[in-house]
């Protein structure tokens, strides 16, 4: 008999044409027995009535989560970046690398151990890239193997490869390769600061922790070199970087309905941003990150965070709320307060994500924008810095995210 997995590897052979529509954003997707007429339909049921208790998402800290994934509280590892799942069904993995240059291109490239985000699909390595340039046009291109491949991926180091493209550590500076059609670009990443993960970087949405949805930063900022060639043209760029990885056993819009990412570097400072707001199952906990950075120094926080979202629009792509001001704030331990709002200026690109060859949620929508952002620090004597910088801000919308702003 076939399995329904493979049955929706081949509607992913079939329609990988509609994937080729949208790009490296991020998507999940739904577990193949969780519509089970059997169990969903209540005349089939006759156990007596239950009450629905809700719980809450939390990121993972205790001392006994980090002894059982064999990581230490104060340092990130290498190994750490290396592949983390068996990039099998019921897991899912990507490394996200962005990169903006002192011309204004910008260009994004994802590798992933699945056809995009196909958590209880066939292995299906995958890499796509899209180049942004300043007059408004865009190349995007993509790289697919076939249905059932394992990924070229190492565990003991970050050493990725799909087809011709690679992302690899060589010596803690990360080289990046994508090539496909003529459409060819390499970097050399050199970090400015160490990896930095959040308490164990694994978010957990059971009291037995089996589903998770876990993240790392790898390179918050980095010194760029780079080539492109598109069109046979090969142009030369400068810049900075960014490279995170994120990886999970349990489809995202089981447990998600919408999350906001932001990075920038101004000046001295960097700053990476997050906020997810879980599904109703898990009572729309909210999992707030802010990371900043002076120099080549994390500045330890000790404050709770704050998430304000102003100036709330209903988005023209994705008909959902959209927040064009975000300001996250926290305070450090000698009182020294900073805040970083977004304001988005330009889209760069829509997805949506029912046109994937498989379900991935109520009406999954991502959205990838150019922002201004706007850093102040208040120093504890009533003192202000303000500075001002461009970076990428991100809105992932599984369902209809009618939560959005909610207390």
């Amino acid at each position: 008999m076939i399995k329904k997995t493979e049955i929706k590897a081949i509607l992913g052979a079939l329609f990988t044409i509609i994937f080729l529509i949208g790009c490296g954003g991020t998507s999940s997707s739904s577990n193949p027995d969780k519509n089970d007429s059997s169990s969903s339909n209540p005349e089939n049921n006759n156990s007596s009535p239950t009450v629905e208790v809700k719980k809450n998402a939390v990121f993972s800290s205790s001392d006994e989560d980090y002894t059982r994934l064999g990581i230490k509280k104060e340092q990130v590892e290498a190994w750490e970046d290396a592949m983390r799942t068996d990039g099998k069904s019921g897991s899912f993995e990507w490394w996200y690398s962005d990169f903006l240059f002192d011309d204004g291109t910008s260009v994004v490239v994802v590798f992933y151990t699945k056809l995009a985000f196909d958590t209880y699909g066939m292995a299906r390595p995958t890499a796509s890239i899209s180049v942004y340039y300043p007059d408004g046009t865009k190349a995007e291109n993509f790289y697919f193997e076939s249905i059932g491949t394992d990924i070229n991926a190492s565990k003991i180091i970050t050493d990725v490869h799909v087809g011709k493209s690679y992302l690899t550590n060589k010596n803690g500076d990360y080289l990046l390769h994508f090539e496909k059609d003529g459409l060819i670009f390499d970097a050399k990443m050199v970090s400015n600061l160490p990896m930095k993960r959040p308490n164990t970087g694994f978010i957990y949405f059971e009291e037995d922790k089996s589903k998770y949805f876990a993240w790392l930063a790898t390179q918050i900022s980095s010194n760029v070199e780079a080539t492109l060639t598109h069109k046979g043209k090969t142009s030369k760029f400068s810049g900075l970087g960014y490279h995170d990885h994120n990886w999970g056993n349990t489809a995202m819009n089981e447990i998600i309905n919408h999350w906001h990412w932001g990075r920038v570097t101004i000046n001295d400072y960097t700053v990476v941003f997050f906020e997810i707001i879980a599904n109703n199952d898990f009572n729309n906990s909210k999992i707030p990150v802010f990371l900043v950075a002076k120099g080549n120094k994390f500045i330890e926080m000790d404050s709770p965070i704050t998430v304000k979202k102003t100036n709330i629009i209903t988005h023209p792509s994705t008909n959902k709320k959209y927040a064009k001001n975000i300001t996250v704030s926290q305070t450090d331990s000698n009182g020294t307060t900073y805040s970083i709002t977004s304001q988005s200026k330009k889209d760069l690109t829509f997805l949506d994500m029912n046109r994937f060859p498989f379900e991935i949620g109520n009406s999954p929508t991502y959205l990838r924008s150019l922002s201004d952002f706007n850093l102040t620090i208040i120093q504890s004597n009533g003192s202000k810095i303000e500075q001002s910088g461009q970076g990428i801000i991100e809105q992932m919308s599984f369902d209809d995210n009618i939560v959005f702003n909610k207390k």
